[in-house]
């Protein structure tokens, strides 16, 4: 032991002094390392607690779409096929939320509360990518005292530590890996090809496409070099066939393992079509020349932990602190230069190549960043973002550098260990909040609380930052919005309610209350049952009263007294009258649970009721009773209003009690401490049947607003063509709903149409008592179902990666062959 620390003593110095810097909160008092403070930005939570204001406002997409997808690791395993709780249903795994199944997300997730989680993901990022970087350059042949300083200068530099807390960095921790293998495969060295196959799917499910590329277009041209200098008599290579041989097979077993969450991934970013609009992205966002001076300055444009971000508008979209950073460490500067100078550092031109290829990209120069701005992998993406590749040749070249120190360079080497890693380590700590255990835990809320109770399935729609998007999956809510996730077709759907709700450049599907569609069926075919507002904003409140007319005329108040009962008819003369409102107010409370009872009858029968608190009765001064789905024009009804121990009073109109007619389908239902909720009374069930079909392609289907959904549903499905229906509708019995599987009973005594609000993807079977069938595309991408007549089970059943499990399989049985056969001796032979 104490010859190991001595051996790998500068290695030690350097991971310690970081690790003590960055995680001292964490050790010593008590912090856990997390932006959640961030949730207090955004209603409901803003309303809860005013005293907690995020420590650094700039991380909000962490603790927001990814924390939440953490969560769902952690406890809710089904939604590994499907989450149905962003933009009506989205691929579990075998979308962004697959980064999630790495080692460097998965491990710390299950070992650790939630709330530590990101703790634990920093702790395995930082020393897994050192642990690399250190493997590498020793294969490089650096020394111990430069390979240990070169590590650091990798794990630690700041353009990754800034991104720790998103999935970008799943993927750099493996870059040193994978050049690792490269070393070691071209000097012809025996690595176990179970570890290759590891490494390889831990780096290609790491989530990110980007930095996915990145990694892989280093990786081929180190090969390519390498390959090339196997041309040369010094370089040794005896056994480099084979070896690459080996690493081909680990790749080969990572990809079969991997393909049933890559192909839905690929399947699902060509559906968003996000692709399309970030063809221009790679040119348009570079660093402007000036930016130079953040290599030598982290904090010159300010810092958002420290509330003094200035930015700099010439960075465009680049200009926040994550970045804008492309701080390595002050030392690594001179000592790169060193390391130009150190003649056994046989790639040392090649690093020195790249890294001035990677600064001319990252700068836009010509002609470099335009040639690399039209490879795959880079077009897509910020050039600027290259950066992530820079901490590598900066790694090796300074490792070059301390290597060519030779007096007491263990003494100078260990200061010099100690001196990168508290320089980074101080950039990353000051940029990272640490909280209470108690505040990073993200706590339910009254309107939480209250749609938890509510029976389901129903979907929300919030409004402006209310319960920002991608928060409902921390809370099993679906929530028509999302935030990264959505497809193209989803989206112009969403643009026909709301045209605001994405503008184009954004992964962010917002609501603005202000452009809204209300009167839209579209919102009741998604099965919106709840709108939610913030209480200091009144947009829905007087839509709501703007489309309401008199149903009598008004002619004073009437006093309730406790025990009182006020009848009066309600006849349902036109169309559109959706519920009936009744102004009423409560003065007093007179005895314990007083409440204000509205009741809807028909023929003496209660057709809807409910006990209206006197905080609910006072908080607009309006109840309202749905007429739908209840009666239909023509229909005689009874409006009964009760008094339970309260006194106040109802306006009064001819003939009694004064009410008016609501013509929009969206009514107040209750505000809470939070923030108020309306209810949708158009919201159609998660499955229904239609008696009549319609034929049209999607252009025509969003210019059509005649669709009553409740009874039709449009097929732009090709080539199907509409089949004959039964004219009477059918009874649809929702057995089970869970995120992967839904169970029902269809009974109809004639041929009818099942429709759906669940997405129709690949990842989607049905099957009609218990024999697939193909689904039909409905309403633009949503499915349905041809049902004969008689009682039908119909299961729709998710499975990310369908068809493509096979290969997920043999691979996964031929990584445990290689591993059994390592552990019985049979590596010696081949394996």
């Amino acid at each position: 032991m104490v010859r190991f620390v001595r051996k790998h003593s500068t290695a030690l110095i350097a991971a310690a002094v970081y690790n003590f810097v960055i995680f001292f909160p964490v050790a010593f008092m008590g912090r856990v390392l997390s932006p959640n403070d961030v949730f207090y930005n955004f209603a409901p939570w803003s309303a809860m607690r005013q005293d907690l204001p995020p420590q650094n406002p700039l991380l909000n997409d962490p603790p927001t779409s990814y924390y939440t997808v953490l969560s769902m690791v952690k406890s809710d395993w089904r939604t590994f096929h499907w989450d149905p709780y962003i933009a009506a249903g989205v691929p579990g795994f075998g979308s962004s939320a697959a980064s999630s199944l790495t080692p460097v997300i998965l491990i710390p997730v299950l070992l650790v509360p939630l709330v530590w989680s990101y703790t634990a993901i920093v702790f395995l990022k930082l020393n897994l990518a050192f642990l690399f970087s250190y493997l590498w350059l020793r294969e490089e042949r650096l020394g111990r005292h430069g390979a240990a300083i070169g590590a650091i200068l990798i794990a630690g530099a700041g353009v990754y530590a800034v991104r720790w807390l998103w999935q970008i960095t799943n993927a750099t921790v493996f870059y040193p890996a994978l050049l690792w293998i490269v070393v070691r495969t071209f000097r012809g060295y025996r690595t176990s090809i179970a570890l290759i196959a590891l490494i390889a799917l831990s780096f290609g499910i790491s989530g990110f496409p980007a930095a996915i590329a990145y990694g892989i277009w280093i990786t081929v041209a180190y090969a390519v070099f390498y390959g090339l200098r196997r041309q040369s008599r010094r370089f040794p290579s005896r056994g480099a066939a084979s070896a690459i041989l080996r690493t081909a097979a680990g790749v080969l077993i990572a990809v079969m393992i991997a393909a049933p969450m890559l192909v839905p991934f690929i399947q699902f970013i060509r559906r968003s079509g996000y692709l399309d609009v970030r063809q221009k992205t790679s040119l348009e966002a570079v660093y402007p020349l000036s930016h130079w001076r953040s290599f030598i300055e982290p904090d010159r444009l300010g810092n958002p932990a420290y509330k003094n971000w200035m930015g700099d508008p010439s960075l465009g979209v680049m200009n926040n602190y994550v970045e804008a950073t492309t701080y390595l460490g002050l030392l690594a500067i001179p000592l790169v230069l060193l390391g130009l100078f150190n003649r056994r550092a046989r790639a040392r031109w090649f690093w020195l190549a790249a890294m001035l290829v990677l600064l001319a990209c990252m700068f836009g120069l010509e002609p470099i960043a335009p040639l690399f701005a039209s490879l795959p992998g880079f077009k897509y993406s910020a050039l600027a973002r290259l950066s992530l590749l820079l901490p590598l040749p900066v790694g090796y070249l300074a490792a070059a550098g301390v290597r060519l120190l030779r007096k007491r360079v263990a003494v100078i080497a260990g200061a010099i260990a100690i001196v990168v890693a508290f320089d980074l380590a101080l950039v990353a700590g000051r940029f990272h909040p640490y909280l209470e255990p108690k505040d990073a835990a993200v706590p339910s809320t009254p309107i939480i609380d209250f749609l938890h109770s509510q029976p389901g399935p129903f979907r929300i729609a919030p409004f402006f930052d209310y319960f920002w998007p991608n928060a409902a999956e921390l809370f099993r809510l679906e929530d028509v919005r999302s935030h990264f996730s959505s497809e193209r077709d989803y989206r112009r759907l969403l643009q026909r309610l709301e045209p605001g709700v994405w503008n184009g450049r954004s992964t962010v599907l917002q609501f603005n209350s202000l452009q809204y569609q209300f009167n839209d069926p579209l919102a009741g075919m998604l099965g919106i049952r709840y709108y939610l507002e913030h209480k200091a904003i009144d947009i829905i409140k007087w839509s709501t009263i703007a489309a309401t007319t008199p149903g009598v005329k008004e002619t004073g108040t009437i006093t309730l007294e406790p025990g009182d009962i006020l009848d009066r008819t309600v006849r349902i003369d036109t169309d559109p009258f959706w519920a009936i409102e009744v102004p009423a107010h409560v003065e007093q409370e007179l005895t314990r649970n007083a409440r204000l009872e509205l009741s809807l009858l028909k023929n003496g029968a209660v057709l809807w009721t409910r006990a209206f608190t006197p905080t609910d009765v006072n908080a607009l001064s309006k109840l309202y009773v749905p007429v739908r789905p209840h009666a239909r024009v023509g229909d005689e009804l009874t409006l009964r209003v009760r008094s339970h121990g309260v006194r106040g009073h109802v306006l009064a109109g001819e003939g009694g009690i004064y009410y008016g007619r609501v013509a929009t389908p969206v009514v107040f239902d209750r505000e809470l401490p939070d923030g108020r909720l309306f209810r949708n009374l158009a919201e159609l069930p998660r499955f229904w049947t239609v008696t009549s079909l319609r034929k049209l392609n999607d252009d025509e289907f969003l210019a059509a607003k005649d669709v009553d959904y409740a009874t039709e549903a449009v097929i732009t499905d090709d080539p199907i063509l509409p089949p004959a229906l039964g004219a009477s509708p059918a009874r649809v019995t929702l057995r089970r709903y869970a995120p992967h599987e839904q169970r029902l009973v269809v009974d109809s005594a004639a041929p009818t149409f099942l429709a759906s609000s669940e997405k129709l993807t690949p990842e989607l079977a049905v099957t009609l008592d218990g024999r697939r069938i193909r689904p039909t595309e409905i309403n633009m991408l949503f499915a349905g179902v041809h049902v004969p007549a008689g009682r039908h089970e119909i299961v729709f059943s998710r499975r990310i990666g369908r068809g493509w499990w096979w290969m997920a399989i043999v691979g996964g049985a031929l990584w445990a062959v290689v591993v059994a056969g390592r552990m019985i001796g049979r590596g010696k032979t081949g394996w």
